[in-house]
């Protein structure tokens, strides 16, 4: 394979008859994202060690091979939903900003969903009803607020107001009864959009894991999605 298409470096392993390999990971959130790589990676045949560093977002791999390519490592960790850059590189802040604000959006529009279905089901008459959606709402929207604030004040503050306008607009149109018999069904679709569009992601690598018998934090999620969902 022609050097400048391989995204893994090679490295000296313990024994002459092993190689070592080492890549950098894209996607990698919290400690059970790197015992999900070692899972995956250490079922692989030919695969002896394993070792993730979240710190770093690499992996080091030693294995045999005469039993398995690099690539065919590789290619596991995209299965289960992880991207590959070249360890040898640095990447563009350009594209590491990009994702930042992909990822913000998918954010901001899962928070809008699920603020939209809170004033639905929220019954304005009870105390205590108002009371656990009031701080449902003012807890989102400050996370939005706080997720933002990198980008400015005034985005910040701009999109909470955006979404609290929303909230009240959602709200009086459930009171006015405007949406009469067709709260069920809106509130469905808002959870179906926000399952299978902005949680899409998760539902795919919590189907690559338990393709192979991982249970992890992508699993556990999927699992609560499915049962709100099927609960209603």
């Amino acid at each position: 394979m022609h050097e400048a298409l391989k995204l893994w470096s090679e490295e000296p392993a313990a024994r002459p008859d092993r190689a070592r390999i080492r890549a950098r990971i894209g996607g990698l959130h919290c400690s059970l994202c790197t015992g999900t790589i070692e899972r995956a990676l250490g079922r692989l045949p030919g695969v002896e060690k394993v070792a993730v560093s979240l710190t770093h977002e690499q992996a080091l791999v030693e294995y045999d091979p005469q039993r398995i390519e690099p690539q065919a490592v590789l290619q596991t960790l995209r299965d289960i939903g992880y991207t590959i850059h070249d360890p040898r590189k640095l990447r563009a802040f350009e594209e590491e900003e990009a994702e930042l604000v992909q990822e913000g959006r998918r954010f901001v529009f899962a928070v809008m969903l699920s603020l939209a279905a809170i004033a639905l089901i929220a019954d304005w008459r009870n105390l205590w009803s108002v009371a656990i959606a009031g701080t449902a709402t003012v807890s989102l929207i400050a996370f939005v607020a706080l997720t933002l604030s990198s980008r400015g004040t005034r985005v910040a503050l701009g999109t909470a107001a955006t979404l609290a306008g929303m909230v009240f607009a959602v709200a009086a149109a459930r009171q006015s009864g405007m949406l009469a018999g067709s709260v069920p069904l809106i509130v469905a679709g808002l959870a179906l959009a926000t399952v299978f569009g902005c949680a899409r992601h998760i539902m795919y690598m919590a189907g690559q894991s338990l393709r192979r018998a991982i249970l992890n934090q992508h699993v556990l999620l999927a699992f609560g999605a499915f049962a709100g969902l099927a609960g209603g």
